[in-house]
């Protein structure tokens, strides 16, 4: 079967892709409100402390691997590297399955000499035990799926992530007994993260085509594999900032404030995260002939910033849109979450401020200059890091989030000027 070429602007926001995003939005708030409101706020912050260090641990993992993956996907190198995308997504993969499976292996090794030895952290390894379980089909299907951004096929991205897991958590509310254990959740998970590496490995075959069989390696392939791992190499503390940038603020909550306030994050984020299902709809309406973020296929200046301008219109639309009804959204949750409403608000402009790094750091991706991309996204990280640090002994959740919109709002600001300021370089690796 001949691989699917990735989506051209011209041909998206079809009727399909407008109805799988409204699905999408369902199923999120669907599976937030079932977990929210079948679980005490304590279970609840328990469940995403461990749905978080899974998803997170599963990014820093392989963070150095993506950035590469991103780089030959945008830049189209296979015809250089004489390396096909399915061939090389196939090798990074398994590098990540591994290293996850490995980490798997000692964590649970650790958590059977600790059960043993302190018999009153028996129920939170009950708990967490799946969210160990799942590691390595997690880096699998979020692997999979950054593949997919990198070549234009968001909308199949979130799917074999997302909309597997949420789907999963539903079945589970619907056929569970009354008052579960959190630890069938934790089960479900790890059911979820099978469906969704499943479904990513159905994705990848269909949009790069099969990886061809290994008949052993010739010179020149050894050679370019050997650059390949150079360059990985190279630019591997990138990746990890960009991880940093991400899910530091988050791990940071799990490690250092109780659950209940990781519930309230949790579900205000997720509540939030509508914003990145639906603004390419919004910017669609707004402004049509951008078509918001998939309006890539052009890797100019000029390009970036009609994306960018679409993007923060869309976005901004969104937002304003999500703050009016903050109440009433956190309402349908339950008592213990309405007074989450600047938390909330907080993290809908983070959401809107990430996504419009989006354009700049294709751009960048496109240009590529390692010593921008490492001062955008080191700054960015340490933004992210330190004012969490320094706000969560006070606020908390409400300070995790203020650090992620903060880091957030340095990468576009950075970005930004160093664009303004660049001259466009050689297409390389993608960012995020």
């Amino acid at each position: 079967m001949e691989p699917e070429r990735p989506e051209k602007p011209a041909a998206l926001h079809s009727g399909g892709d407008a109805l799988f995003r409204v699905l999408g939005v369902a199923l999120q708030i669907a599976a937030t409100l079932a977990v929210a409101r079948t679980l005490t706020l304590f279970e609840t912050g328990l469940f995403f402390e461990g749905f978080v260090v899974t998803i997170a641990g599963a990014a820093f993992v392989r963070a150095k691997l993506d950035l590469y993956l991103g780089r030959h996907i945008v830049a189209e190198l296979e015809s250089s590297t004489g390396i096909g995308n399915a061939e090389l997504l196939r090798a990074l993969s398994r590098r990540a399955v591994k290293r996850s499976a490995l980490i798997c292996a000692v964590l649970l090794v650790i958590m059977a000499d600790a059960d043993v030895m302190v018999q009153s952290l028996h129920p939170y390894f009950q708990t967490f035990t799946p969210f160990v379980l799942a590691l390595p089909l997690v880096s699998y299907a979020s692997m999979i799926a950054s593949a997919l951004r990198a070549a234009g096929c968001h909308l199949k991205s979130l799917i074999c992530t997302a909309y597997a897991m949420n789907a999963t958590l539903l079945i589970a509310v619907a056929v569970a007994p009354p008052a579960p254990p959190v630890a069938v959740f934790s089960w479900i998970f790890l059911i979820g993260s099978a469906v969704a590496a499943a479904t990513a490995y159905g994705f990848a075959h269909r949009v790069f085509g099969p990886a061809p069989r290994s008949t052993g390696m010739q010179a020149g392939q050894r050679h370019a594999w050997t650059s390949i791992d150079a360059e990985i190499n190279k630019v591997g503390g990138i990746g990890f900032a960009n991880a940093a940038l991400l899910w530091a603020p988050m791990c940071l909550l799990v490690l250092l404030a109780p659950p209940t306030e990781m519930a309230r994050y949790a579900v205000s984020t997720r509540t939030a995260q509508l914003l990145l299902y639906l603004m390419p709809l919004v910017a669609l309406l707004l402004a049509p002939q951008l078509r918001a973020q998939h309006a890539l296929a052009a890797f100019g200046r000029s390009a970036m910033w009609r994306a960018l301008r679409g993007i923060t219109l869309a976005s901004a639309v969104m937002a304003a849109a999500l703050i009016a009804s903050a109440h009433w959204s956190l309402t349908q949750y339950g008592a213990p979450y309405e007074t989450a409403v600047v938390l909330f608000a907080v993290l809908v402009l983070a959401e809107m401020l990430a996504t419009m790094t989006r354009p700049l750091f294709r751009y960048h991706a496109a240009h590529w200059n390692q010593g921008q991309a490492g001062h955008v996204l080191y700054s960015a990280a340490a933004v992210a890091t330190g004012l969490t640090l320094l706000l969560m002994p006070w606020l908390q959740a409400l300070g995790a989030a203020i650090a992620l919109a903060a880091g957030h709002a340095t990468a576009v600001i950075l970005g930004a000027r160093a664009a303004l300021r660049s001259e466009p370089r050689e297409r390389g690796i993608a960012a995020h």
